[in-house]
């Protein structure tokens, strides 16, 4: 600075030299001493300028090396989500017929939300039990299918019985000679005959009676499972919760496959943080988050790495890591966000530097020139420096 000032008083002192000589000059030397006075400025403006730029230069930001702790951690946007929340769908496709709930009402588990009117399930019970009815009748009733087959077999063994006599008789003769071989060749035939229908008609007896107990059973279920069907026409809460959004009105047509309404818990929330696949593999279950929520901007919260999800979501090439408050703010909502900083890795008495003292190539500048530093844990502000500088050196701000 002070060669800064010499330069100045340099530069001050020509003009008064200057302006000096213009007075008491001839009109003949003006133009002549003009321009040598015009040079003489220019020459004192350069020296000033260099002087000026020494000076700058000696006054470059410094930082002296310090241990200090550092905190390495995975940055994500964060979204406020109920710790137990699911869509609720209808169980069979219909008419919101009765909405007993509305949007913000507290429910607990079992309570009743809507109710559906299915006419198609009405009418899928009333035919199953048509059915199982005939099946019955088909099996107990009076004059059924078992009961024909039943005097069907009766008249089968008299006629095996007969034919059995018959045979009896014409072998007895046949043995006394007073029957020919013909004659008992053809008894024993139908004698044979009586006995096959007779145990056809036995065999056809046993299948039927399965096929009409079988049948009937399976009249029962589908009964039972179409009743049941009609009863689900009555949706409840799976949760203690709260109701957070409901999609369709009164009146309206839903399906099985889209949802009427959203339910989820209400004193317990949790946090979900879209994680890059790049940092996935340094996040732990178990690791601490310090979590800042838009809806309370000046302070911090603690929260805990809970589940990570196994698969990557391919739209976004992220994981979805959820995270559960350790002390929760008072005051909780469905879709607030903010941001959360995972602590992957914290180290006390580290030597740091700032990160904008470091040049490209993990070198710093120091009095006697620039170096080659092994780094280490980095921040979002500072970065551990292993080896190549130790705490209390000097460093210089990159220019």
């Amino acid at each position: 600075m002070t060669d800064l000032f010499t330069f100045y008083s340099f530069f001050v002192f020509l003009i008064v030299i200057a302006d000096s000589s213009h007075v008491s000059a001839t009109n003949h030397l003006i133009h002549l001493r003009m321009e040598k006075y015009s040079r003489l400025y220019v020459s004192a403006l350069l020296l000033a300028m260099v002087a000026l730029n020494s000076a700058c230069s000696e006054e470059r930001a410094t930082f002296t090396v310090k241990k200090s702790s550092i905190v390495e951690a995975v940055y994500s946007s964060i979204v406020v989500e109920p710790y137990e929340m699911y869509n609720v769908n209808a169980s069979v496709p219909g008419y919101l017929d009765v909405l007993t709930a509305k949007i913000g009402d507290t429910v607990k588990s079992n309570d009743i939300l809507f109710l559906i009117r299915d006419i198609t399930s009405k009418n899928t019970a009333s035919n199953a039990l048509l059915a199982y009815e005939l099946a019955q009748k088909n099996y107990f009733g009076d004059q059924n299918v078992l009961d024909d087959m039943r005097l069907e077999l009766k008249s089968a063994e008299l006629r095996k019985r007969n034919d059995s006599i018959q045979y009896q008789r014409i072998k007895a003769l046949q043995a006394k000679d007073m029957a020919t071989k013909f004659e008992l060749e053809q008894s024993e035939l139908v004698y044979s005959a009586s006995k096959n229908n007779f145990s056809a008609i036995q065999n056809r007896i046993r299948r039927t009676e399965r096929e009409l107990k079988l049948s009937m059973e399976q009249a029962k279920n589908n009964f039972n499972s179409s009743s049941a069907r009609s009863d689900e026409s009555t949706v409840r809460s799976r949760v203690n919760g709260i109701v957070y959004d409901i999609y369709k009105e009164k009146g309206e047509l839903v399906s099985m496959q889209e949802p009427v309404a959203v339910v989820g818990s209400y004193d317990r929330f949790s946090i979900q943080m879209l994680i890059d696949e790049k940092d996935i593999t340094r996040v732990k279950i178990g690791q601490r988050i310090a979590v800042t929520l838009e809806a309370y901007p000046k302070k911090v919260f603690e929260a805990v790495v809970k589940r990570i999800t196994p698969k990557m979501d391919s739209r976004n090439q992220t994981f979805t890591v959820f995270g559960e408050f350790v002390n929760p703010p008072e005051s909780l909502f469905m879709g607030l966000t903010g941001e959360g900083n995972i602590i992957v890795n914290q180290i006390d008495n580290a030597v740091v530097i700032p990160l904008e003292y470091l040049l490209e190539g993990n070198k710093v500048e120091t009095p006697t020139g620039i170096i080659k530093v092994k780094t280490g844990v980095r921040s979002l502000s500072h970065v551990e420096i292993l080896e190549g500088v130790k705490e209390g050196d000097l460093i210089y701000k990159p220019l």
